[in-house]
């Protein structure tokens, strides 16, 4: 232990220099290389495995996963695993964020390596922990037309995740979203337009890396063009080649040209890649060793999707599976179902001759190089329980947060000739709003608010009476979902009657709702804001009051409404 303690001491003397240093969502220093990880890396994932047992060596490939930490039951089996079996990290799922300090305390204490913490944060803290701000889906960045604003938010986002004591994001979603049905991608993707998805991706993924936290883009090799989720079933991708590389796979060549540290291969069937069928990606060496490896040059860590996955359980049983993930290529197996299965999976495949004992030490040594730079050399204060919250929702977020949503705001239709003029002839319909909503238009605006009621019919045509009798009209669509149900479409029919030139639509949803909505384009001006929260809402409210302009783009095509790129700038 002695010696191990030595190279530790002169591997971070020697890294003193070029040590990037995170200090409020600000970087200093160059981005940090795959190879230079690696190469810094290796001497003390030697010295750690020289004092490591085969298991324990084994085990460094499998991230357990931590679900219901309040179930005292059910967290200390977690407990009883991590101390038996010392996996290599952990998945953080629903949780405070207190509660996630205390779980990263506890299971810290009881490793003899540190653990790799991660987190689904595509939204940030938020996406687990609700009482952190949420940034923007992803959908809704693709909008934007200024990149250095994901950058900065990825920044943000790596300074949350590093305070609270997490070093992996499985961010950004590089999916391209080619298909308007897909139940499972949608706004999770930058968009359908390969290009803008890939300058999206690799800012978010630079801010995540400058600021000391690993990106793993996902889902390899895409999973925008599925009609199926693969949490339930495994999805087909019948893309060509030619596509696939046109498409698909421009983002991931993207970042990993921009120094990607970790790639997600997705529970997908790709024929193109995968010529057996009912293989899985996450299951292929065509697809992560020859395709990714070789083609594509990927040197980083290579990632499975969570392996409780139905598309993952088509291979086999838990524990089995985990080996079998292995052997494809992967290098780390997460949402692992069966540790000790897994981990004797692996020391019979290797005593069967299925994989060599070397193989899967060089993974380890990967693994490990990653797991020195994340939590040796790159230790910046864990912000304490009693601060935590205040530092992650600091004023800087929420003004971030705020630039994101005025650049995103786009313009699909405005009749100049129409000017908006709030005044007590204009009356501001709510559909399916709360009374946040409700307040805020309140506060904002001197005409009279009018809550369209969505449950009930009398209700409905009351409000819709009085909506009828303002010259100018001001339609909030909050929940863009109601209105393209059959058993909506009198209704609808009923508002729109109402639209005309002087009219004003703010849509607060999917944008591929709008197909559902074509009606609304008989409004003078229309205005799409992707999500229905309060931040959009003051985003609104600020250009309707001249305070900002608009020039966000439809990241997607739309039917009846425009093509990706599409938007009018108003400044």
């Amino acid at each position: 232990m002695k010696l191990l303690v030595a190279l530790i001491a002169f591997s971070l003397l020697v890294l003193g220099a070029c040590r990037p240093v995170v200090t409020n969502g600000s970087v200093r220093e160059k981005p940090v290389t795959v190879d230079s990880i690696l190469e810094t890396g290796t001497a003390w994932a030697d010295s750690v495995m020289s004092v490591m047992s085969w298991k324990e060596q084994i085990a460094q490939l499998f991230w357990l996963t931590v679900e219901e930490p309040d179930n005292a039951s059910h967290y200390n089996r977690l407990k009883e695993l991590v101390i038996t079996n010392q996996p290599g990290g952990l998945l953080l799922m629903k949780m405070s964020l207190q509660k996630a300090g205390e779980v990263i305390d506890q299971m810290q204490a009881v490793c003899k390596v540190p653990l790799m913490v991660s987190i689904d944060g595509e939204t940030g803290l938020s996406m687990r922990m609700p009482e952190v701000l949420a940034f923007p889906k992803s959908m809704t960045l693709g909008a934007i037309q200024d990149d250095s604003l994901i950058f900065r938010m990825g920044l943000e986002i790596a300074h949350q995740l590093r305070s609270a004591g997490i070093q992996v994001n499985m961010a950004p979603v590089a999916d391209v979203n080619s298909n308007p049905h897909n139940p499972v991608i949608g706004m999770r993707s930058f968009g359908e337009d390969p290009d803008n998805v890939a300058r999206k991706a690799v800012a978010y993924m630079k801010g995540l890396q400058d600021g000391g936290v690993m990106a793993v883009g996902k889902h390899f090799p895409g999973h925008g063009d599925t009609n199926a989720d693969s949490h339930y079933s495994l999805p087909v991708v019948n893309h060509s080649l030619e596509t696939l590389n046109q498409v698909d796979l421009k983002p991931f060549r993207a970042m990993i040209n921009a120094g990607l540290w970790a790639v997600m291969t997705a529970h997908l069937e790709v024929p193109a890649i995968e010529p057996k069928k009912g293989v899985p990606t996450s299951f292929s060496k065509a697809s992560i060793n020859d395709l990714l490896r070789l083609d594509m040059g990927f040197k980083g860590l290579v990632i499975t999707d969570a392996m409780n996955m139905q598309g993952a359980k088509v291979m086999g049983h838990p524990g089995r599976v985990d080996a079998l993930a292995l052997m494809a290529g992967n290098d780390i197996v997460e949402f692992t179902e069966d540790l000790p299965g897994a981990i004797d999976a692996v020391m019979t495949a290797v005593a069967d001759s299925m994989m060599t004992a070397s193989y899967i030490r060089e993974k380890v040594r990967r693994a490990l190089a990653f797991k020195y730079w994340l939590t040796q050399v790159h230790r910046d204060s864990i912000v304490s329980s009693e601060n935590i919250l205040a530092t992650v929702n600091r004023s800087e977020v929420a003004l971030l947060n705020r630039q994101l949503y005025d650049a995103a705001l786009t313009v699909l239709k405005f009749d100049t000739t129409h000017l908006f003029v709030d005044d007590k002839n204009t009356a501001y319909a709510l559909i399916g709003g709360d009374d946040v909503f409700s307040g805020q238009l309140n506060q904002a605006f001197k005409g009279t608010i009018i809550n369209i009621p969505l449950n009930n019919a009398d209700s409905f045509d009351a409000a819709v009476k009085r909506l009828s009798e303002f010259k100018k009209r001001v339609l909030i669509v909050a929940d863009g979902s109601w209105g393209r149900k059959t058993a909506h479409f009198a209704q609808k029919e009923r508002l729109n009657k109402l639209l005309n030139q002087d009219a004003l639509v703010l849509f607060m949803s999917n944008p591929y709702y709008l197909s559902d909505w074509m009606e609304l384009n008989t409004a003078g001006g229309v205005i799409l804001s992707y999500q229905s929260n309060s931040h959009a809402l003051e985003s609104f409210i600020r250009f309707v009051s001249g305070d900002i302009g608009a020039t966000g783009k439809l990241p997607v095509s739309v039917k009846g409404w425009g093509e990706v790129g599409a938007g009018i700038n108003i400044r």
